[in-house]
């Protein structure tokens, strides 16, 4: 859960469907961060992004409107992991 997360000195980040948050790549994951990623279909609802510490998104271009779920998680990781070898 977001609390257990928490509890272990975790960051909670979701990705958001929304443009309105900061993209992917201007939020800093290079602390311990655990990331929360929606429902295919629905996104992440309502209550779980307000208890969430901070929202991105992933800018998409093009006809695609959404990410499954598989594709945002990894590129979320893939950008962590990007952040902390650039140390």
């Amino acid at each position: 859960t977001i609390d257990a997360l928490r509890e272990q000195g975790l960051r909670v980040l979701g990705a958001a469907a929304s443009g309105d948050s900061p993209a992917v790549h201007e939020i800093d994951f290079r602390g311990p961060v655990g990331i929360v990623v929606g429902a295919e279909g629905q996104g992440m609802r309502e209550a779980v992004a307000r208890r969430c510490d901070g929202l991105f998104h992933i800018p998409q271009r093009g006809l695609v409107a959404s990410l499954n779920a598989s594709v945002a998680g990894a590129i979320a990781l893939y950008e962590a992991a990007r952040q902390r070898r650039a140390r």
